[in-house]
């Protein structure tokens, strides 16, 4: 069996273990919002390597990493956290948010995995990229590229597009 193959089945298999009840094609919808944000709550980050870019004082997490915040767990090879410039003295504000290799963002109701994702705090815009796989619920969404608004709930696929809709 092919890696995508494989990978469609355990997101299948994920997605009926998310999301027990059963849909019609009338109610198939995707939304993106609240549940993939990150907010001004405490960010705990594990990894295997850490290091600190004293010229722009980006940090980068490298080997195993897993950052939570609240419900919220998102996993990758590498992370970086670019720091918004015009934080008060003494604090640090994340601006933006890279992670790449194997990125997975779980939350309580939805799972979405890529090769690579920049997530910018302030925009609330979310773009993940290579071998894109969204899971919400019984429904499931792949493509190359996803980009979502996070503060209007909108969100758009693209490159080769699949998507599985149960119909019982």
């Amino acid at each position: 069996m092919s890696r995508a193959l494989l990978r469609l089945a355990f997101c299948l298999t994920l997605a009926a273990l998310i999301g027990g009840t059963s849909a019609n094609a009338q109610n198939v919808r995707f939304s993106f919002g609240s549940s993939l944000q990150l907010d001004g709550s405490a960010l705990e980050i594990t990894a295997d390597n850490f290091e600190v870019d004293q010229t722009s004082g980006a940090s980068t997490f490298s080997g195993n990493v897993l950052a939570v915040q609240g419900r919220m767990r998102i996993s990758a090879q590498s992370l970086r956290l670019e720091y918004a410039p015009g934080a008060r003295a003494g604090t640090q504000r994340i601006g933006s948010l890279t992670a790449s290799g194997g990125v997975a963002m779980v939350t309580d109701t939805e799972a979405i995995e890529a090769q690579r994702a920049v997530y910018s705090i302030a925009d609330q815009r979310l773009e993940m990229t290579g071998d894109v796989v969204l899971v919400q619920g019984i429904n499931l969404l792949s493509g190359e590229r996803f980009i979502a608004d996070l503060r209007a709930g909108t969100g758009s696929m693209t490159g080769r597009v699949r998507t599985i809709i149960r119909m019982e």
